[in-house]
């Protein structure tokens, strides 16, 4: 690898870290602010100042004519299930550590894997199989379902990477034609138009503060969706795949300075489990030059974040 590249990949590697760690901050302002205001409401306003940075790189890279749309349909059932997806997060990261919610978020791979072999027909060999169940181990230590105060929210969370992978399958089935502008604009302004229709029955007038605070993490989210993104095209897989593990460490120093959650020793054991089954999937699919893993399933987060 030539000096040249090791310094584009050092940069996008860093943006990549930034990007996830922008999206730890807007979690937790999302934690905070859900504590007095219902989470459309959070997703309306912050959706609305995530689009600002996006039109702002969409101008920048004069990619305009690339928002036109083939299907609109797959933009709508996506933003369904985009709003689902952070609804679930944002109700369930207010009860639940954040360390405990990316732990849920990181099964997200493994369930898309399983959803592209029964929608898609992928096919997957034993050794994937064994690397899903032992993800699955992993998410079931790290979440302790059995712990009574918080088995609740945990099945909920359980469910945004099923709504996170559909919307991911919906893309690789039916969105081909799509560029990553037309998913990023007309999915933010359906995102919007959804969450505001909602938040218009359940509007909760903000304080200053917490406005500035929603409207900043929005920023902070577009920002991060931009940084990931190029981060994702310029990448390989193999080191791509791994810089979205920084949010359990920026999440865990959060969870610990401001939230005085402690992560136990279940959370550091359960993520071992993911992470490095997690890896296997990447190194594997790089081995058989497929691409099921490192172009569908490459931002794990964004697929709830978009």
């Amino acid at each position: 690898m030539n000096s040249v590249t090791t310094r584009v990949y050092s940069v996008d590697f860093f943006l990549a870290i930034l990007g996830y760690s922008l999206f730890v901050i807007m979690d937790s302002i999302a934690k905070e602010l859900t504590n007095y205001y219902h989470v459309t409401q959070i997703i309306f306003i912050n959706s609305i100042s995530a689009l600002l940075p996006i039109l702002l790189y969409t101008q920048v890279r004069n990619s305009w004519k690339k928002i036109k749309t083939k299907n609109l349909l797959v933009h709508l059932v996506r933003a369904v299930t985009i709003i689902i997806s952070m609804g679930l997060f944002f109700l369930c990261i207010n009860k639940l550590p954040l360390t405990t919610m990316y732990s849920i978020i990181f099964f997200t791979p493994f369930v898309l894997t399983i959803g592209s072999v029964i929608f898609l027909k992928e096919k997957v060999s034993w050794r994937r199989y064994t690397a899903i169940l032992v993800g699955f181990i992993g998410t079931i230590i790290a979440i302790d379902p059995f712990g009574k105060e918080i088995n609740n929210y945990v099945l909920l969370a359980l469910l945004i990477p099923v709504f996170a992978s559909v919307g991911h399958l919906l893309v690789k089935k039916y969105g081909q034609s799509e560029s990553v502008y037309s998913f990023l604009i007309i999915g933010k302004l359906i995102l919007i138009l959804i969450s505001g229709v909602i938040t218009f029955e359940l509007y909760i007038p903000m304080t200053k503060t917490d406005f500035f605070l929603n409207f900043n993490s929005g920023l902070l989210r577009g920002m991060g969706m931009i940084f990931i993104i190029n981060s994702a095209r310029h990448l390989p897989a193999s080191i791509f795949a791994n810089t979205q593990y920084i949010q359990l460490l920026i999440g865990a120093l959060i969870g610990f300075y401001i939230f005085n959650e402690i992560p136990t020793w279940n959370i550091y054991l359960g993520n071992v489990f993911i992470i490095g089954a997690g890896i296997y999937i990447v190194l594997r699919e790089i081995k058989l030059s497929r691409n099921i893993v490192s172009n569908s399933i490459r931002p794990t987060t964004i697929s709830i974040k978009k």
